[in-house]
């Protein structure tokens, strides 16, 4: 069906499961998990959700910065697992590395399409790595992107990013350190998604911005670490996908819950009144809702059937008789 068409897709599915979210009906937790700093810095952490009747998703992520440059290995490793939950059988699993950067430029999109000004056409990007790609694509299928002011403390992999982006008609300039605080005066949008270390110093200057800039901040995903200035984040509308998880590991890590704008769901039922209130600075404070993990793995598990894609497995063998759990080692 082509790229194009499957984030279209994937957009329209997210905006109408916020539009028709029931926290009572489909219950998420906030993701947590293992730490850790050996062999190497990073973590393996569970995002799960229940659509209440009818099935629970399961999302396993690992997360180890080193992993492009020591193994050739995307940062960010993930498997999604849905279970019913009638009987307790594991459905499928699906593969979610792909996912997982797709939804999350998935809910960047959602969020930029209610709170970007309508004209917007120049999308800087502060990190050039795999998440970057998503970022721009999802976004330019809600706004019309013609140029892209790139930055990564990689040069070469900044210097890859326009071969990687499949959407034609962009205008790339690659910028360095120095010209981070002209993206902010110039950009009409910004996408921050980087590894940044815990209790480094931010990603982005703060200073004089354009009217009306939208934020997309992707890359804090633990206590300490933060993409954007404490000072920028207080003078801006930030709108976060879940509130308790942003409070304790995004960039509303700075603020208390009553200095927060609406959640994505808000975001996405209000939408006419949000768009009437936009203010002058927003930031969406993305760290991963666990119900877009569900949304991602429904749709491609709808297009595998479709398909005829993937590979049938009894993944939990049932014996003869119920009470006998050595039933089914017998022939």
């Amino acid at each position: 069906m082509g790229l194009d068409a499957l984030y279209d897709e994937l957009i329209e599915r997210l905006v109408a499961a916020c539009s028709s979210h029931d926290p009572e009906r489909l219950v998420t937790f906030d993701r947590t998990g293992f730490h850790y700093a050996k062999p190497d810095l990073g973590l393996i952490e569970w995002m799960p959700t229940l659509d209440l009747g009818r099935r629970v998703s399961i999302k396993t992520v690992g997360y180890h910065p080193t992993n492009p440059t020591e193994r050739g290995l995307p940062s960010v490793l993930a498997t999604t697992s849905i279970l019913d939950t009638t009987d307790g059988r594991i459905l499928a699993l699906c593969e979610a590395t792909f996912l997982t950067a797709l939804r999350t430029g998935a809910a960047s999109a959602v969020a930029t399409d209610v709170l970007a000004i309508e004209d917007a056409r120049t999308l800087g990007v502060v990190g050039c790595g795999a998440q970057a790609v998503t970022q721009i694509h999802a976004i330019s299928r809600v706004r019309s992107v013609s140029r892209v002011l790139a930055y990564d403390a990689d040069a070469e992999v900044a210097s890859t990013l326009p071969g990687r982006v499949p959407v034609p008609g962009i205008e790339f300039e690659l910028i360095g350190a120095s010209d981070l605080a002209a993206m902010l005066a110039e950009a009409d949008i910004v996408c921050t998604a980087t590894s940044v270390d815990i209790g480094a110093p931010p990603v982005l200057p703060d200073g004089p911005h354009r009217p009306g800039l939208h934020i997309n901040a992707v890359g804090a995903d633990f206590p300490g670490k933060l993409e954007l200035p404490p000072t920028l984040v207080r003078r801006a509308l930030v709108c976060p996908d879940v509130v308790a998880q942003c409070l304790a590991e995004g960039e509303s890590q700075v603020l208390t819950e009553d200095e927060l704008g609406p959640d994505l769901a808000t975001l996405v039922r209000d939408r006419g009144r949000c768009e009437a209130t936009r203010a002058d600075l927003t930031v969406f404070d993305s760290t991963g809702w666990a119900l877009e993990d569900l949304v991602a793995a429904e749709m491609v598990l709808d297009h595998a059937e479709r398909l005829d894609e993937g590979v049938d497995v009894e993944l939990n063998p049932v014996p003869a008789d119920p009470y006998d759990p050595y039933g089914s080692l017998s022939p």
